[in-house]
Protein backbone atom coordinates (compact mmCIF):
# COMPACT_ATOMS: atom_id res chain seq x y z
CA UNK A 1 0.00 0.00 0.00
CA UNK A 2 3.18 2.52 0.51
CA UNK A 3 4.33 2.10 -2.39
CA UNK A 4 1.35 2.23 -4.11
CA UNK A 5 0.91 5.80 -2.71
CA UNK A 6 4.48 6.26 -3.61
CA UNK A 7 4.29 5.16 -7.18
CA UNK A 8 0.99 7.77 -7.34
CA UNK A 9 2.64 10.69 -6.20
CA UNK A 10 5.95 10.13 -8.32
CA UNK A 11 2.85 10.05 -11.36
CA UNK A 12 1.30 13.10 -10.29
CA UNK A 13 5.00 14.98 -10.29
CA UNK A 14 6.06 13.54 -13.78
CA UNK A 15 2.21 14.77 -14.69
CA UNK A 16 2.61 18.33 -13.44
CA UNK A 17 5.83 18.75 -15.26
CA UNK A 18 4.38 17.33 -18.56
CA UNK A 19 5.62 14.53 -21.11
CA UNK A 20 8.18 16.72 -22.59
CA UNK A 21 9.57 15.27 -25.76
CA UNK A 22 11.75 16.75 -28.41
CA UNK A 23 11.55 15.32 -32.65
CA UNK A 24 15.50 15.08 -33.27
CA UNK A 25 15.68 14.86 -37.34
CA UNK A 26 17.67 11.62 -38.14
CA UNK A 27 18.36 9.69 -41.39
CA UNK A 28 16.13 6.97 -41.28
CA UNK A 29 17.19 5.10 -44.14
CA UNK A 30 19.60 5.72 -46.84
CA UNK A 31 21.34 3.71 -50.13
CA UNK A 32 23.73 6.33 -50.70
CA UNK A 33 27.12 5.99 -50.50
CA UNK A 34 29.50 8.24 -48.61
CA UNK A 35 30.99 10.72 -47.88
CA UNK A 36 29.25 13.15 -50.10
CA UNK A 37 26.03 10.68 -50.55
CA UNK A 38 27.15 9.90 -54.19
CA UNK A 39 24.77 7.26 -56.39
CA UNK A 40 24.62 7.37 -60.31
CA UNK A 41 25.33 7.88 -62.94
CA UNK A 42 23.01 5.13 -64.73
CA UNK A 43 19.36 5.48 -64.18
CA UNK A 44 16.17 3.13 -64.23
CA UNK A 45 13.38 4.81 -67.06
CA UNK A 46 9.90 5.20 -65.54
CA UNK A 47 6.45 6.21 -67.11
CA UNK A 48 5.78 6.01 -70.58
CA UNK A 49 9.25 5.07 -72.01
CA UNK A 50 10.36 3.67 -75.65
CA UNK A 51 10.07 0.40 -74.74
CA UNK A 52 5.87 0.72 -74.79
CA UNK A 53 4.88 0.95 -77.98
CA UNK A 54 1.30 1.86 -77.51
CA UNK A 55 0.10 5.12 -76.32
CA UNK A 56 -1.15 5.04 -72.26
CA UNK A 57 1.33 2.26 -71.44
CA UNK A 58 3.40 3.09 -68.67
CA UNK A 59 5.94 1.81 -65.52
CA UNK A 60 5.80 2.22 -62.24
CA UNK A 61 9.19 1.48 -60.53
CA UNK A 62 9.50 1.27 -56.62
CA UNK A 63 12.28 0.90 -54.43
CA UNK A 64 12.22 -0.71 -50.96
CA UNK A 65 13.49 0.62 -47.41
CA UNK A 66 13.59 0.21 -43.97
CA UNK A 67 13.74 2.55 -41.36
CA UNK A 68 16.44 2.24 -38.57
CA UNK A 69 14.24 3.42 -36.36
CA UNK A 70 10.60 4.08 -35.32
CA UNK A 71 9.59 7.83 -36.42
CA UNK A 72 7.66 10.41 -38.03
CA UNK A 73 8.24 10.75 -41.77
CA UNK A 74 8.86 13.91 -42.80
CA UNK A 75 10.63 13.57 -46.27
CA UNK A 76 12.04 11.30 -48.83
CA UNK A 77 14.48 12.13 -51.02
CA UNK A 78 15.46 10.81 -54.79
CA UNK A 79 17.18 12.23 -57.88
CA UNK A 80 14.17 12.35 -60.34
CA UNK A 81 13.80 14.14 -64.03
CA UNK A 82 11.95 14.08 -66.81
CA UNK A 83 13.20 13.49 -70.50
CA UNK A 84 10.80 13.59 -72.41
CA UNK A 85 6.70 14.56 -72.14
CA UNK A 86 4.78 16.58 -69.26
CA UNK A 87 7.03 17.94 -66.59
CA UNK A 88 5.35 16.23 -63.79
CA UNK A 89 5.66 12.86 -62.14
CA UNK A 90 3.98 10.50 -59.11
CA UNK A 91 5.14 9.35 -56.69
CA UNK A 92 3.65 7.25 -53.77
CA UNK A 93 4.82 5.86 -50.53
CA UNK A 94 3.80 2.36 -50.27
CA UNK A 95 3.08 -0.30 -47.44
CA UNK A 96 4.61 -3.61 -48.10
CA UNK A 97 2.82 -7.03 -49.01
CA UNK A 98 4.36 -10.42 -48.56
CA UNK A 99 7.60 -8.89 -50.10
CA UNK A 100 6.32 -6.55 -52.55
CA UNK A 101 4.83 -3.00 -52.50
CA UNK A 102 0.83 -2.88 -51.06
CA UNK A 103 -1.62 -0.16 -50.01
CA UNK A 104 -0.46 3.99 -50.32
CA UNK A 105 0.11 5.38 -47.40
CA UNK A 106 0.50 8.25 -49.35
CA UNK A 107 0.65 10.16 -53.24
CA UNK A 108 2.97 13.28 -54.47
CA UNK A 109 2.76 15.31 -57.74
CA UNK A 110 5.68 16.48 -58.68
CA UNK A 111 6.92 18.80 -61.31
CA UNK A 112 9.71 21.75 -62.33
CA UNK A 113 11.89 18.22 -62.37
CA UNK A 114 15.40 18.35 -64.04
CA UNK A 115 16.11 17.32 -67.54
CA UNK A 116 18.72 14.08 -67.82
CA UNK A 117 22.30 15.20 -66.63
CA UNK A 118 23.50 14.44 -62.91
CA UNK A 119 20.33 14.65 -60.98
CA UNK A 120 20.50 16.23 -57.83
CA UNK A 121 18.27 14.56 -54.79
CA UNK A 122 14.89 15.80 -54.83
CA UNK A 123 13.52 16.43 -51.13
CA UNK A 124 9.83 15.35 -51.48
CA UNK A 125 7.56 16.74 -48.67
CA UNK A 126 5.58 14.76 -46.84
CA UNK A 127 1.83 16.22 -46.13
CA UNK A 128 0.53 12.72 -44.19
CA UNK A 129 3.68 12.82 -42.21
CA UNK A 130 2.82 9.09 -41.02
CA UNK A 131 4.51 7.11 -38.36
CA UNK A 132 6.83 4.29 -39.74
CA UNK A 133 8.16 1.65 -37.73
CA UNK A 134 11.65 0.59 -37.08
CA UNK A 135 12.52 -2.79 -39.17
CA UNK A 136 9.23 -3.00 -41.39
CA UNK A 137 9.66 -2.54 -45.10
CA UNK A 138 8.36 0.25 -46.85
CA UNK A 139 8.07 1.30 -50.58
CA UNK A 140 8.62 4.34 -52.19
CA UNK A 141 7.85 4.48 -55.38
CA UNK A 142 7.16 7.01 -58.82
CA UNK A 143 5.97 6.75 -62.58
CA UNK A 144 5.60 9.43 -65.17
CA UNK A 145 2.30 7.92 -65.62
CA UNK A 146 0.91 7.51 -69.97
CA UNK A 147 2.83 10.45 -71.35
CA UNK A 148 5.88 11.57 -69.59
CA UNK A 149 8.96 9.65 -69.67
CA UNK A 150 10.96 10.08 -66.57
CA UNK A 151 14.53 9.14 -65.30
CA UNK A 152 15.46 7.41 -61.58
CA UNK A 153 19.00 7.80 -60.99
CA UNK A 154 20.14 4.27 -59.45
CA UNK A 155 22.50 3.84 -56.34
CA UNK A 156 26.36 3.15 -56.88
CA UNK A 157 27.24 -0.66 -58.12
CA UNK A 158 27.50 -2.48 -54.53
CA UNK A 159 27.20 -6.43 -54.50
CA UNK A 160 24.61 -7.94 -56.68
CA UNK A 161 24.58 -5.92 -60.05
CA UNK A 162 21.12 -6.98 -60.51
CA UNK A 163 17.93 -5.02 -59.94
CA UNK A 164 16.49 -5.07 -55.98
CA UNK A 165 13.39 -2.97 -57.12
CA UNK A 166 9.76 -3.83 -58.07
CA UNK A 167 8.17 -2.96 -61.20
CA UNK A 168 4.71 -2.99 -62.40
CA UNK A 169 3.67 -2.69 -65.85
CA UNK A 170 -0.05 -0.78 -66.54
CA UNK A 171 -0.97 -1.65 -69.84
CA UNK A 172 -4.23 -0.27 -71.26
CA UNK A 173 -5.53 0.75 -67.64
CA UNK A 174 -5.12 -2.82 -66.43
CA UNK A 175 -2.30 -3.02 -63.63
CA UNK A 176 0.16 -6.26 -63.64
CA UNK A 177 1.22 -7.92 -61.16
CA UNK A 178 4.21 -6.12 -59.42
CA UNK A 179 8.17 -7.89 -60.39
CA UNK A 180 10.30 -7.77 -57.91
CA UNK A 181 14.36 -8.05 -58.57
CA UNK A 182 16.86 -9.73 -56.37
CA UNK A 183 19.81 -7.71 -56.87
CA UNK A 184 20.73 -4.68 -54.67
CA UNK A 185 20.93 -2.08 -57.15
CA UNK A 186 17.71 0.38 -57.35
CA UNK A 187 17.02 3.87 -57.16
CA UNK A 188 18.62 5.94 -55.14
CA UNK A 189 16.64 6.93 -51.54
CA UNK A 190 16.86 8.22 -48.77
CA UNK A 191 14.37 8.49 -46.19
CA UNK A 192 14.34 11.21 -43.40
CA UNK A 193 12.55 11.79 -39.93
CA UNK A 194 11.82 13.08 -36.79
CA UNK A 195 12.82 10.36 -33.96
CA UNK A 196 10.57 11.04 -30.81
CA UNK A 197 13.41 11.23 -28.12
CA UNK A 198 12.52 12.52 -24.57
CA UNK A 199 14.09 15.98 -23.17
CA UNK A 200 17.06 15.91 -21.56
CA UNK A 201 15.16 17.81 -18.08
CA UNK A 202 12.07 15.19 -18.22
CA UNK A 203 15.18 11.95 -18.24
CA UNK A 204 16.99 14.09 -15.20
CA UNK A 205 13.50 14.06 -13.38
CA UNK A 206 12.70 10.76 -14.31
CA UNK A 207 15.73 9.25 -12.41
CA UNK A 208 16.01 11.62 -9.71
CA UNK A 209 12.17 10.80 -8.95
CA UNK A 210 13.44 7.18 -8.78
CA UNK A 211 16.05 7.89 -6.31
CA UNK A 212 13.88 9.45 -3.85
CA UNK A 213 11.43 6.67 -4.03
CA UNK A 214 14.30 3.84 -3.85
CA UNK A 215 15.64 6.15 -0.62
CA UNK A 216 12.11 6.31 0.79
CA UNK A 217 11.72 2.61 0.74
CA UNK A 218 15.64 1.94 2.13
CA UNK A 219 14.38 3.10 5.03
Amino acid sequence: MHLLRQSLILSSVLASFGLTFANASTILFSNLVQPGNQYGPDGVGIGHTPSFPSAGDYLIYAVPFTPGTTATLTSIQAPLGVISGPNQLQAFLFSDSAGAPGSVIESFTLSGLPKPGPLPLLSIASGVRPVVMSGQRYWFGATGGTQTFGLWTLNLFQGNPSDGGASRIVSNGVAQSWIVGSGSRTGALQVVGDAVVPEPSYVALVVCSLLLLGLKRIR
